[in-house]
């Protein structure tokens, strides 16, 4: 069966972002050169593995900068914070998920800065809060069933091809068995189900899970440390969740497991 990971052409057609250039911004864009973006590793909790070319693979290291091509893994109970810089914000790899960094660039024009950003993610679950973008700008998570368009939003995305958003919005295009194309928009505590087809209310562990809330669903761990690196939403957040097996206490040591920014 075909896929978004490998559609090639017809994902390049469909391309939501595409469909939202104006004219000004292609006759700005063709006189801005293209720079190349980067993600720093700004916390690890657990096994995660990087590879800058696909076979060799090291454990990641807080501080660290992956490229355009990097690819990461995370093992069971186990997830990696990127800052992605202008290239939207931060994401976090959940574990037992398989991500590709397929393009990282930016364009400044003058005006504006036109980001391109696409995630392909080939197994489990990102997490991410994406600054607003320009109208130019293109935000993808690329998965074997769905491609995702992200805009300024709070959002989660199953390799699978489930979309869950807290805040803002992400259009969904998912490939039907019959090989047509069905386009969803995802708002704010809605989420969207390949399945189905549709898009419903999120549930409250769904939002929790990405911080839509102040959660005390069972089976989180608190990751102290990363407060206001991710999903900053001007609250008073304290914690970013992980839904793993186990749950440890919120008074948890600091040094338990995982790897943070700090001095």
């Amino acid at each position: 069966m075909n896929s978004f990971l490998s559609m090639g052409g017809i994902v390049a057609r469909l391309t939501v972002g595409a469909a939202l250039v104006g004219m000004a911004a292609v006759a700005s864009v063709a006189q801005a050169s293209v720079e190349k973006g980067s993600a720093k590793v700004v916390a690890v909790y657990g096994s995660v593995e990087v590879s800058v070319d696909g076979s060799t693979w090291t454990s990641a290291q807080r501080g660290e900068t992956l490229r355009e091509g990097a690819r990461i893994r995370t093992a069971d109970a186990a997830a990696l914070d990127l800052d992605l810089g202008r290239n939207g914000s931060l994401l976090r790899i959940l574990q037992d998920s398989s991500v590709a960094l397929t393009a990282l660039s930016y364009q400044q024009t003058g005006v504006e800065t036109i980001v391109n950003t696409q995630i392909d993610l080939e197994a489990g679950r990102v997490a991410g809060h994406v600054r607003k973008l320009s109208a130019a700008s293109k935000y993808e998570i690329r998965t074997p069933k769905v491609l995702a368009a992200v805009r300024g939003t709070r959002y989660e995305v199953s390799s699978e091809g489930d979309v869950v958003v807290a805040e803002g919005s992400v259009v969904v295009v998912s490939y039907q068995e019959d090989g047509t194309l069905l386009t969803r928009v995802v708002n704010g505590a809605e989420a969207f189900s390949p399945v189905s087809g549709n898009v419903d209310v999120a549930s409250d562990q769904a939002l929790a899970d990405i911080g839509g809330s102040a959660s005390s669903v069972p089976g989180i761990v608190a990751l102290p440390g990363l407060q206001g690196k991710l999903f900053d939403d001007g609250t008073s957040v304290d914690r970013v969740l992980l839904p793993v097996a186990v749950h440890v206490s919120r008074s948890q040591p600091s040094d338990a497991g995982y790897s943070t920014g700090g001095e």
